[in-house]
């Protein structure tokens, strides 16, 4: 199980140890070809040839700790490079690869102040070291040996750590890229996330005003029907089938909002007896006076009033303005039942007035809850279109909710066919309590 996993550790040793190996091999190839090479008996010095190749030893075996202490590797090799250097005029380079190898190792691991630093003392201990002794050691042509000094400085310091910068540049740059591919996943989990949460809060305030308007109709026809079983059996027959009606529009609503949350490529949802339901339509100012109505079924004194000229408004302002009113008749059938309700509903120039007051109840007080889910769902509505939701009490002792719309664009530029005159004509309907 565990073998997989080895060959990972094992090939970076491998790759670790490549470059002392190759300074060692080096090293034993140089001793190995003086006896047959005359250029290499002429290097100037008396120090035998195996000491040099000691000191290019010492090198390989500081550079196996190179990535442990680049900056020590990096000392320990160049002052051994020199030593070679003195003791040969400034001709024999076999410390050379060794300086090599440890500039790169220090240029891909320290800062860029170590590295530089670095690399400038090391350059011209070279450069001092090398020159002195080829001035006073070798034969050459000054050129010659001004241009040899300025090759090793380029050969053993600039183009390693040249190399060396362009590789941490590439990994930087890999290292950016999957950053930012990471964040952009991040962000895109996170919008996925707020859209899920979003769609939770509509869909849940949806099911909300849906549910709480027609069980809040449901129970209060049930109450009242309860009441006129024994005086008015005919009445609360009737007031019963209001109950099944009620209870049958509430299990299509809520079927057609549940169907949101199924597959987006059905055109048509289907209820539980194979009919077929549809798209729920938007709900909309011109169906208030339906509200209305059915709340009147239910036993609720309503009176209705239409100002102004009806225009059609967008539909986020259109749903926002039925649900604030289902939201508020079903609050004042729960807290204050018996009590009269007005709804009124004000076209005016540049925005659009819905009120919904109810009267005390003789009941019990008209005390809605400030923190309950439906003044929470009516104030997001709010906020969502720009309009401003007044909730508060009356003087008399009932409650008000007042929503305003503002709306730039004037009845004029509304079409004749638009406005639902009869639907809208200014009226006031009253019922008894």
């Amino acid at each position: 199980m565990t073998s997989p996993a080895r060959p990972a550790p094992l090939a970076a040793r491998l790759r670790s140890a490549l470059p002392p190996v190759l300074v060692l091999a080096g090293a034993v190839g140089y001793l190995g070809v003086v006896p047959w090479v005359d250029e290499l008996h002429a290097v100037p010095g008396r120090i035998p040839p195996w000491v040099h190749v000691a000191l290019v030893v010492l090198q390989a075996v500081a550079l196996l700790v190179r990535s442990r202490y680049p900056v020590v590797v990096f000392g320990v090799v160049v002052a051994l490079d020199l030593v070679i250097l003195g003791s040969t005029g400034g001709e024999l380079g076999l410390g050379s690869f060794g300086v090599i190898l440890a500039t790169y190792a220090l240029a891909r691991r320290e800062d860029r102040r170590t590295v530089v630093a670095a690399l400038v003392t090391g350059a011209a201990a070279t450069t001092i070291v090398g020159g002195i002794a080829m001035a006073f050691g070798s034969s050459e042509e000054p050129l010659i040996l001004v241009f040899a000094a300025v090759a090793r400085i380029v050969l053993q310091y600039v183009l390693p750590a040249g190399v060396a910068e362009y590789a941490r540049g590439r990994e930087r740059l890999l290292s950016a890229i999957e950053d930012q591919a990471r964040m952009a996943e991040n962000e895109r989990r996170i919008s996925v996330q707020n859209d899920l949460r979003a769609e939770r809060t509509a869909l849940a305030r949806e099911l909300h005003d849906i549910a709480g308007h027609h069980l809040s109709g449901i129970i209060v026809s049930a109450q009242a029907a309860s009441a006129l079983v024994e005086r008015d059996p005919e009445r609360a027959r009737a007031m019963l089938q209001t109950v099944q009606s009620d209870a049958r529009t509430t299990l299509v609503d809520l079927r057609r909002t549940v169907g949101l949350l199924r597959s987006d490529d059905a055109d048509v949802q289907r209820g539980g007896d194979g009919s077929t339901l549809g798209p729920a339509t938007t709900p909309t100012i011109s169906a208030i006076p339906e509200l209305v109505e059915a709340a009147r079924s239910r036993g609720q004194h309503v009176a209705y009033t239409v100002t102004g000229e009806p225009r059609v408004l967008g539909p986020l302002a259109e749903t926002a303005a039925y649900r604030t009113v289902q939201e508020s008749l079903a609050n004042a059938a729960r807290h204050a039942p018996g009590a009269v309700c007005r709804v009124a509903v004000r076209f005016e120039v540049d925005a659009i007035e819905l009120t919904v007051t109810n009267a005390a109840s003789s009941q019990r007080p008209a005390s809605p809850s400030r923190d309950g889910y439906g003044l929470w769902g009516m104030r997001e509505r709010a906020e969502l279109i720009g309009a401003r939701l007044t909730s508060a009490p009356t003087d008399e002792g009932g409650w008000r909710n007042r929503l305003t719309i503002p709306d730039e664009h004037r009845p004029d530029e509304h079409r004749p066919d638009e406005h639902r005159p009869d639907e809208h004509r200014p009226d006031q309907h009253r019922s008894d309590s």
